[in-house]
């Protein structure tokens, strides 16, 4: 780094102060500023950034201009730029949707431990969505990501316990790990939780506990949690 060059590690966290000051400080404008002197000087994270700006509207909402800059930053290695990519790819935002450069993108992030491309990577191979369908590898996928803490990889990896797709049916395994993803706060592994309890399966039948599950569920506007908590109440009437 010559003397005229600045830290793009101090220059990047200087554009966070910016973006996400809750004072007169937050400028976007500057923190846009801050990230491509950043990324001028190689930060990949600062690259990421300026796309995420475009992606959520920080400057003005342009999704085509922040795929132009996931695009770069992947290419370079970021794996928060693929799996960005990935999700675009996915869904056709900002770019044509491509579900074989979707898993592409996802499986890159994934490769590099990044907890929801693994648990996206899953998905795809649980459905055939731009690669072969496999239970077995989206199994060991949501396993990878559930490891890393994901709620979603963790609900999905109880979902493959509770059917026995790409491993054997395993309730009391399938409850373990729907309680780590709904303590997380995901709703649907709660609804899921409230079911076995309400069901008494692969844990002792308890209404009570099904009925605290529901009602996390409900707060965050789970229409299945809303309509289970009403026939429950008509059943306890």
């Amino acid at each position: 780094m010559t003397a005229e060059q600045s830290n793009p590690n101090e220059t990047y966290e200087k554009g966070l102060d910016y973006l996400y000051s809750d004072g007169i400080d937050k400028n976007p404008e500057k923190a846009r500023e801050c990230f491509e002197e950043a990324a001028s000087n190689g930060s990949l994270q600062a690259l990421f950034a300026i796309g995420e700006m475009y992606w959520w509207g920080d400057l003005e909402q342009d999704e085509e201009k922040a795929v132009s800059y996931f695009k770069v930053a992947a290419k370079k290695g970021d794996r928060n730029a693929q799996h960005a990519l990935g999700f675009a790819y996915r869904y056709g935002r900002g770019v044509k949707a491509d579900l074989s450069k979707a898993t592409k993108f996802l499986l890159q992030a994934a490769l590099q431990s990044h907890s929801e491309a693994q648990n996206r990577v899953g998905n795809a191979y649980r459905y055939g969505e731009g690669v072969s369908q496999s239970y077995t590898a989206a199994f060991n996928w949501y396993t990878n990501s559930a490891g890393y803490g994901d709620s979603h990889g963790q609900n999905n990896l109880g979902a493959c316990y509770l059917n026995g797709e790409g491993t054997e049916k395993d309730l009391k395994k399938a409850n373990y790990w729907w309680r780590l993803s709904a303590e997380q706060g995901y709703r649907q592994a709660q609804v899921n939780l409230g079911f076995s309890y309400l069901l008494g399966e692969g844990v002792t039948k308890n209404p009570r506990i099904a009925k605290k599950w529901f009602r996390l569920a409900a707060l965050q506007t789970h229409p299945e949690a809303f309509r289970i908590l009403k026939e429950i109440q008509k059943s306890e009437a």
